[in-house]
């Protein structure tokens, strides 16, 4: 496959969030009705700017959540409200919401007000204080249809990276922030980062332990 886009290769190997877009199709966006739209990996890195384990976690929290909520059925964008758990500002969690609006549609008190009663995207996206007992990132999915709701729960630091290669990427990305890495440090820190977030897109190795579905 040509590589025109420039990302590594690993990124089309990661499934695609297919989602239905009433509000597209009712002004008339496409050629034809029923079209079914597929939101990748790449971009939702584009939407970010970059790859990281919060923006893969948020990716990979709004898969699972769907996948829940609509089984057999292709999810409906701004179909979904979604509640984060905790501060805008705390952590990456802003980044993690901006990509649960692209792929979702649920925007917060910017977004758009809708077509009179139709398909109103404002507020749907909120922030509430985090559960202590939550342990990790927890990301609340509602289907505005049906009331059926699901809670992810993302925990990055059991994420199966081996203990080694996290200690160097943290003292690369020391040297990197810096402006004190080589060529070649600055290099081996971008494969090394890479490496995890493939591992957690593509391998998911040991998912279960780091990304669930919780009882809303």
């Amino acid at each position: 496959m040509s590589r025109e886009n420039g990302f590594r290769d690993f990124f089309d190997q990661v499934e695609p969030i297919q989602l239905k877009e009433p509000l597209a199709e009712t002004l008339g966006a496409f050629k034809n009705q029923g079209v079914v739209l597929e939101y990748s990996f790449i971009d939702a890195v584009k939407l970010a700017g970059h790859a990281c384990p919060s923006v893969t976690g948020a990716y990979l929290s709004c898969q699972l959540a769907l996948s829940a909520l609509y089984v057999d059925d292709v999810p409906v964008r701004g179909g979904i409200r979604v509640t984060v758990y905790g501060e805008p500002d705390e952590g990456a969690l802003g980044v993690m919401a901006q990509v649960c609006t692209f792929i979702t549609g649920a925007a917060p008190g910017t977004g758009f007000k809708g077509l009179g009663p139709l398909f109103p995207r404002k507020d749907l996206l909120r922030f509430e204080p985090a559960d202590a007992g939550c342990g990790g990132v927890c990301l609340g999915f509602e289907r505005l249809d049906t009331g059926a709701a699901v809670l992810t729960r993302f925990r990055p630091g059991l994420v199966p990276f081996p203990e080694e290669k996290g200690r160097q990427l943290a003292e690369m990305m020391k040297l990197v922030v810096s402006g004190a890495a080589s060529e070649q440090q600055a290099a081996e820190f971008r494969d090394l980062w890479m490496e995890k977030i493939e591992l957690m897109a593509v391998e998911k190795k040991g998912i279960n332990k780091w990304l669930e579905l919780l009882e809303a």
